[in-house]
């Protein structure tokens, strides 16, 4: 037998099921413990550093950069190697290459976002 009791009893179930779905995809689209890369948005300052290519390792994807201090890391000079992640690529680097890059945090390990070489 339908009341109309029970047809409110579902109605409010179903909103409860949409309400949490849509809660949990915009908690995954924006916490980057969730096991997605934070992305910057097109208006987010992208601070560019830069460096000489020491070596490259294609197998497992870093570069060793001999770089100026990264203030918004905290970090002095100093020569240190890095995962390349995201879009950014090591093909065509070599050691001696002078390079601008945006180094960043990733679940507590320091990585390379953006990798570009400079002329010599």
């Amino acid at each position: 037998m339908h009341t109309k009791f029970s047809g409110t009893i579902a109605f409010v179930g179903l909103l409860a099921t949409l309400s949490s779905q849509a809660f949990a995809q915009a908690g995954h689209a924006h916490h980057p413990s969730q096991g997605a890369a934070a992305v910057a948005s097109p208006t987010t300052k992208v601070s560019f550093s830069e460096g000489v290519v020491r070596r490259v390792n294609l197998t497992i994807g870093t570069v060793t950069i001999a770089h100026g201090p990264l203030p918004h890391l905290d970090m002095p000079p100093m020569t240190m190697g890095f995962k390349v992640v995201g879009g950014a690529s090591v093909d065509g680097l070599a050691a001696g290459d002078k390079v601008r890059f945006v180094a960043d945090k990733d679940a507590g390990s320091l990585v390379v976002t953006r990798i570009e070489k400079l002329p010599n």
